[in-house]
């Protein structure tokens, strides 16, 4: 066997005992997928991952089930075959569903919530969050260091350009980018 691959980070000796680890305590953890090591997971009982996903090292999965004194019902779903590179950022007090065979870049931020600033004699850090759920379908494709924000549904095939900023939902098939991201073009077959 290649020493190289016997000891990548992601594919090695290293990723099979955090797999062998992570698969105990998630609410699923499908057959084939592996798991690096994470940053930090929060409630992994509420997290549930398909067969045949790979998430890398370094990535943050925060199923929220309390904040600044109230109650959320946080969970993640990651469908088959999902990709999920190092240092991205999962975090849902709702309900947030990444489809099949979804890819994203390093450094993906999606979330289902935001901090509330309504009311101004609280620190933003104490007030309640602000929630919706997000859905990404089956085979979208998200750059690297994009955002996808609360209440967004990302159309199956659909691709969002790196370093954009999701706000809206994005249609199947189309292509979006920028701050925030419209959709500049749809895919074509061929």
């Amino acid at each position: 066997m290649n020493l190289i691959k016997l000891f990548n980070r992601d594919n090695g000796l290293e990723v099979r005992l955090w797999t062998a680890i992570y698969r105990r305590f998630l609410g699923a953890l499908g057959r084939g997928s592996i798991m690096s090591k994470a940053d930090q997971i929060l409630h992994p009982e509420r997290i549930f991952i398909g067969a045949g996903v790979g998430i890398a090292h370094s990535v943050r999965l925060d199923a929220i089930r309390e904040y600044g004194g109230r109650s959320y019902a946080g969970e993640i779903h990651i469908g088959d075959g999902a990709s999920i590179q190092p240092y991205s950022h999962i975090a849902a007090a709702a309900t947030l569903r990444i489809g099949a065979y979804v890819l994203t870049g390093s450094r993906v931020f999606i979330t289902d919530h935001n901090h509330g600033f309504a009311d101004l004699d609280q620190p933003v850090a104490y007030q309640p969050l602000d929630v919706a759920p997000v859905t990404i379908e089956d085979y979208a494709w998200l750059g690297e260091n994009a955002v996808i924000l609360k209440g967004v549904t990302i159309g199956h095939h659909a691709v969002i350009g790196a370093n954009s900023v999701v706000t809206t939902d994005i249609p199947p098939f189309a292509i979006a980018a920028g701050a925030p991201a419209k959709v500049i073009r749809f895919r074509s077959a061929g």
